[in-house]
């Protein structure tokens, strides 16, 4: 017992848990020989302190500043757990800070032990503090460091949220919350609630407002039109922007989605648009609007017009649409292709059917490949299907026919008649498969490729009669209907014209193509600034002097005058297209960012005209199985959530910026 009549385990018991050691004595140690000295561990100095840390924390200021910054937030870590620890427990409790140890494993020390017998000691030991701004209130002190961890961890739970789609339960569900509480027991997860009526609008605000910070510098904007059905009930539309950015970029912001179940007139489609592209403030540099010729084409059509907007169809839906309809108009072929899907079908439902295959395979040394299904909106699916068939048809027919489905089986003149489908069918699958596979399939390819692909079918010739024969006219015969006023289009014929990859080697209608030449010199006329013909000439009224030349000035002026903007125009056009084409595969815009100072005048058209797509939505998702799975991930999103998490899906997603050239 001690003076006081107190035990020091008592005095210790009354006083609760002990203040922290200064997280300096992690870098330093005292010398035993010489008093208020100690030595730095990293640099080997001597520093002096009079009983205070001062002069250390000076010195790793000034000489290990990384290090500094470390030992600061440490001690404010450690001194928010020695507030909590008190706060909370008011008892003997274990030192935060134990010597000799790096500042990171403080935790670890206190977390370790849960065999405590005493209570309270028990508390001290397995208290980790939460990351919460709750965790601070009792104190009146909040770290720094871990609130910005807590609005770090909860951003990137939003997004992930936003960029997946995922459901706002997951965060209430138990399997989830265990998986959270392994990576890190100090962070709570935000309710549902906190996500969908704060968390979500917020994020979904401050990213409209940084994306206008963009979009308000652009100077032309081109947009696109998709139509989706959520819970196969309700229509919407959701509209995006593209555009180039002074520094050659391609940019691409989705902007609303909205609801046309009730309302899908064209009066009703109109003001939607109005609205969301004054709300953006774009309206007046529209250039055109792109969709999907299957969604209400009228409706779209007459909406744009109405605004006074340049509407053009996907080129992706097109194309699609030429070669499903060549497809079905042929009898035989229309047959076969039915047969091949009930057969993959068969396969899809039965295991041992697919069991079988895959053990048959291995026998006759074929790829171990299933068999893949056809969807009945992508023709480039019909084409894989009947590819992979062709490849695998012995396994299939030896399985069909061990499992007594012989009816299933193709004949060898029905495999035949794939093959030579699949030939003509094959450049087609090579043009979808550039479209999909361009981040940001640009409309100056549209003409190229649709005078190409009626090029090739033409001079593969048509006279042998037959199935293929057939086939390659009804194609013919699509693509002159759906491609016939391509290239008198002038959006779609300029485009290919400012493309340094095509420039006028893609026409084939020399009136069309001379037509849009003079359009694109009297844009430019119209467009370009006025020159300066006044000079550097004195007013006027400025002195008796100048206004004695007044009249020499003038006619030196009007005769010597030889660059007028017309002239300029035409001698700029003649100079770029003497230019050697670039090769195929080279980026256009970066050719243009190289270039613009030569062509001051084209390359504002070209900002204006390159950004129109070629297709109406992602061309990664045109012709993917990618855009299925995304609708099913949307329809499981709450009607309340909806806008906030199309929009963050589109315009956040993890590790992209929108740019997409």
């Amino acid at each position: 017992m001690s003076a006081g009549g107190k035990s020091p385990v008592s005095k210790d018991k009354s006083s609760g848990p002990k203040r922290p050691r200064s997280v300096v004595w992690y870098y330093f140690e005292k010398m035993p020989n010489e008093h208020q000295r100690a030595r730095c561990k990293i640099c080997n100095s001597l520093c002096h302190h009079a009983n205070n840390t001062s002069n250390l924390f000076k010195h790793l200021r000034v000489k290990h500043p990384a290090t500094y910054k470390e030992a600061e937030a440490q001690k404010d870590a450690e001194m928010d757990l020695y507030l909590e620890m008190k706060s909370k427990i008011g008892k003997l409790a274990t030192r935060p800070g134990i010597r000799g140890r790096r500042p990171k494993s403080y935790t670890q020390a206190i977390v370790k032990s849960e065999t405590d017998a005493s209570p309270s000691a028990s508390m001290a030991t397995n208290f980790v503090p939460n990351l919460t701004p709750s965790s601070h209130s009792s104190t009146g002190r909040k770290s720094y460091a871990m609130e910005k961890v807590r609005q770090s961890l909860n951003r990137s739970l939003v997004n992930m949220i936003a960029s997946e789609l995922i459901p706002l339960s997951t965060v209430e569900s138990p399997g989830f919350r265990h998986f959270v509480r392994v990576l890190d027991s100090r962070y709570e997860l935000p309710s549902k609630r906190s996500i969908s009526k704060t968390m979500l609008p917020e994020l979904a605000e401050e990213t409209k407002n940084k994306i206008k910070l963009e979009v308000v510098i652009a100077s032309y904007f081109a947009l696109t039109l998709e139509a989706w059905v959520y819970r196969e009930t309700q229509q919407y539309l959701t509209l995006t922007a593209h555009f180039v950015k002074d520094s050659w970029e391609m940019v691409s912001v989705s902007l609303e989605s909205f609801d046309i179940t009730e309302e899908n007139t064209s009066d009703a489609v109109a003001m939607n648009l109005k609205r969301i592209t004054d709300e953006w403030g774009i309206s007046e540099r529209i250039i055109t609007l792109v969709t999907d010729p299957e969604i209400k084409d009228n409706v779209i059509s007459t909406a744009a017009l109405s605004i006074g907007w340049e509407h053009l169809s996907c080129f992706g839906q097109m194309l699609n649409n030429v070669i499903l309809t060549s497809l079905k108009s042929v009898a035989e072929i229309a047959r076969i292709q039915k047969k091949t899907s009930e057969a993959v079908t068969y396969f899809e439902k039965s295991v041992k059917a697919s069991d079988t295959l895959a053990a048959v395979q291995q026998q006759h040394n074929l790829p171990v490949h299933k068999l893949k299904q056809e969807v009945e909106t992508r023709w480039n699916s019909t084409f894989y299907m009947m590819e992979r068939m062709v490849e695998q048809f012995e396994a299939v027919n030896t399985v069909l026919c061990f499992l007594g489905k012989d009816h299933m089986c193709l004949c060898d003149d029905e495999v035949e008649l794939i093959r030579l489908v699949l030939d003509v069918l094959r450049p087609f699958e090579a043009a979808t498969r550039e479209l999909c596979t361009e981040p940001y399939a640009s409309m100056s390819k549209v003409i190229p490729i649709a005078t190409l692909l009626q090029q090739v079918i033409a001079a593969s010739g048509i006279d042998t009669p037959g199935p293929q024969s057939a086939l390659k006219s009804a194609l013919l015969l699509q693509m002159q209907e759906q491609f016939a006023n391509l290239e008198t289009n002038y959006p779609l014929a300029v485009s290919t014209l400012l493309d340094p990859r095509f420039k006028r080697h893609a026409f084939t209608d020399s009136t069309a193509l001379e037509t849009v030449q003079q359009r694109l010199m009297s844009e430019i006329i119209s467009t370009a600034a006025p020159l300066d013909a006044e000079g550097n000439g004195e007013s006027n009224n400025s002195n008796d002097a100048s206004n004695f030349w007044n009249m020499f000035d003038k006619k030196v002026s009007e005769a010597g005058a030889q660059k007028t903007t017309s002239s300029e125009a035409d001698n700029e056009c003649r100079r770029y297209f003497k230019e050697a084409n670039i090769p195929r595969n080279s980026n256009p815009l970066q050719w243009w960012r190289l270039n613009q100072v030569q062509f001051p005048q084209l390359k504002v058209l070209a900002q204006k005209y390159l950004c129109i797509p070629a297709t109406s939505v992602n061309s990664s998702l045109l012709f993917t199985r990618r855009s299925e799975f995304i609708h099913q991930r949307r329809d499981k999103v709450k009607p309340n959530n909806l806008h906030s998490m199309i929009f963050l899906n589109s315009n956040l997603q993890p590790g992209h910026d929108r740019k997409l050239f």
